[in-house]
C-alpha cells in the first residue's frame, strides 16, 4: 500500500551525487554557512551536528555572554522536548510560558507577566513552520534586556513582517534533521551578528570534536535509503517497521555535540538552492488542505498571524480531543501520515516537571494543543487528490 510520509523533503539523484568527494575551492560547509547567514540577515553562521546541538551551544554562549548573572530561559509550554533538554544541558533553568492554542505562539499576556530580571533568554518555537508573534516577542526582549533565541528548526523559509524566521532577536537556529524543510538527516546551524556573542560561539565551537568519518559514511548511506523510501510507493514499507520508532517522542539530554560534516553539508547546500521551490510547494499543499477542511465541523487549522508567511513543514490543525484517535486511525489506515505530534505539554513531561517551578505547571493553552493537535503532510510528494481524500475521511471519522 502507498503511504504518504508525515513530513520530509524529496532528495533527487543530483542531490545524492553531492555525497561524492570532489575538489572544491572552499568546503561545502563554509558555503552553506554563508547562505544561511545571508538568509537570516545575520553576519555569521556556524554548523553543528544537530539542531539540538546548535541550540545547546548557542545557549552556552548566551550564558557566557551574560557572565552567569541570569539563568532562566523562557520557552513555549508546547514545543519539541529537545528544547528544555538543551536548556538543561547548557546549565540553565527552563521557565514555561503558556501558548495561544489558536496560533501556537507564546501567549503575549503570559509573557508580559513573567519576571525578566532573572531571565537570560526567551526562545520561540515556530512549530511546523508557522511563525510566532516574532516582532512582539523581540520588542519584549529588547525592552527588558533579555536575549532572544529564534528557533527556526522547523521554519526555514518562513517569514514574519517580511523578515526571515530565524533572523529575529539576538540569534537563531536552523535544523537539517529528518522531517525538516531541507535535510541531511542530521545537522543544524546557528546564525548571529553580535560581536561579543560571535566571539563566544567561535570559542565554544572551536573546542568541539569534528564529525567521525564512520558516522558520516553511515549517515550518507541512510540518506540514500531515505531518498528512495520517502516516496509514497515505498514509504508503506518504512511505516510497517515498528523497530524504527517513527513518531515516538522522548526526552533525551544525552545527544552528542560536534561539528557538522562537510560531506553532508554538500547535500544540504544542494537542497538550500531549491528552498524557494520546496517552500512554494508546501504552501500550495497547505492552502489546498486548509480550503478542503474549511467547513468541516470542529476542525480548526492553526491560524496564521497577519504578518506571517508559513513554510509549513506540516499543516497543524486542532480536532475534537474525543475524536482525535479515530480520525488519526482513519487517515493512517488510508495511507496518510497524520500525526498527533508531541503528546504532552511540557508541564506534563516528568523530566521537565523536575526542572520547573510549580507556577510554571499552569499551562492550559499548551494542554489544549497537546490533546487536540493533528498534523497533515504538506511535502512535495503529497498527491493532488490528498485534500479531497482528507476531507472525506475526516467527515467519515467524525460521524463514526
Amino acid at each position: 500500500m502507498t503511504f504518504i510520509a508525515p513530513a520530509g523533503t524529496p532528495i533527487r539523484l543530483a542531490d545524492l551525487f553531492q555525497l561524492i568527494p570532489r575538489p572544491a575551492r572552499a568546503p561545502a560547509g563554509d558555503e552553506l554557512a554563508q547562505h544561511l547567514a545571508a538568509h537570516a540577515q545575520h553576519s555569521q553562521a556556524w554548523l553543528l551536528s544537530t539542531g539540538r546541538a546548535a541550540m545547546t551551544v548557542l545557549l552556552r554562549a548566551f550564558k557566557a555572554r551574560a557572565e552567569g548573572r541570569r539563568t532562566d530561559v523562557i520557552i513555549p509550554a508546547y514545543t519539541c522536548y529537545s528544547v528544555p533538554a538543551a536548556v538543561a544541558r547548557a546549565g540553565l533553568r527552563p521557565r514555561l510560558c503558556d501558548i495561544d492554542p489558536r496560533t501556537l505562539s507564546l501567549d503575549l499576556d503570559r509573557l508580559q507577566g513573567m519576571d525578566p530580571d532573572r531571565t537570560l533568554a526567551v526562545v520561540t518555537a515556530n512549530l511546523y513552520g508557522v511563525p510566532n508573534a516574532l516582532s512582539e516577542i523581540e520588542e519584549w526582549a529588547q525592552r527588558h534586556g533579555v536575549l532572544m533565541l529564534d528557533d527556526a528548526a522547523q521554519a526555514l523559509g518562513a517569514t514574519y513582517a517580511g523578515r526571515p524566521v530565524g533572523g529575529f532577536g539576538t540569534a537563531g537556529i536552523y535544523s537539517f534533521d529528518k522531517g525538516k524543510n531541507i535535510t541531511s538527516l542530521e545537522g543544524g546551524a546557528i546564525v548571529a551578528s553580535d560581536p561579543v556573542l560571535c566571539n563566544e560561539i567561535d570559542r565554544v565551537t572551536a573546542a568541539l570534536p569534528p564529525p567521525r568519518a564512520g558516522h558520516t559514511l553511515f549517515t550518507a548511506a541512510k540518506l540514500v535509503a531515505y531518498a528512495m523510501l520517502l516516496h509514497p510507493r515505498a514509504y508503506g514499507l518504512v511505516q510497517a517497521l515498528p523497530f524504527l520508532g517513527l513518531g515516538r517522542t522522548i526526552y533525551d539530554d544525552s545527544y552528542p555535540i560536534a561539528r557538522y560534516s562537510h560531506t553532508l553539508a554538500r547535500v544540504a547546500r544542494s537542497l538550500y538552492v531549491r528552498l524557494a521551490e520546496l517552500t512554494a510547494a508546501r504552501r500550495h499543499n497547505a492552502a489546498a488542505l486548509r480550503e478542503a477542511l474549511r467547513d468541516v465541523p470542529d476542525i480548526e487549522p492553526i491560524a496564521l498571524l497577519p504578518a506571517a508567511e508559513a513554510a509549513y513543514a506540516r499543516l497543524p490543525v486542532l480536532v475534537p480531543p474525543e475524536k482525535r484517535t479515530v480520525i488519526l486511525r482513519t487517515l493512517q489506515s488510508a495511507g496518510i501520515g497524520a500525526t498527533a505530534s508531541y503528546p504532552n505539554a511540557l508541564s506534563d513531561v516528568p523530566e521537565v516537571i523536575a526542572l520547573i517551578e510549580p507556577q510554571d505547571r499552569d499551562t492550559p493553552g499548551a494542554r489544549e494543543v497537546a490533546s487536540r493537535i493533528m498534523t497533515l503532510p504538506t511535502h512535495p510528494y503529497t498527491p493532488m487528490d490528498l485534500p479531497a481524500r482528507v476531507r472525506q475521511l475526516v467527515f467519515d471519522a467524525l460521524r463514526a
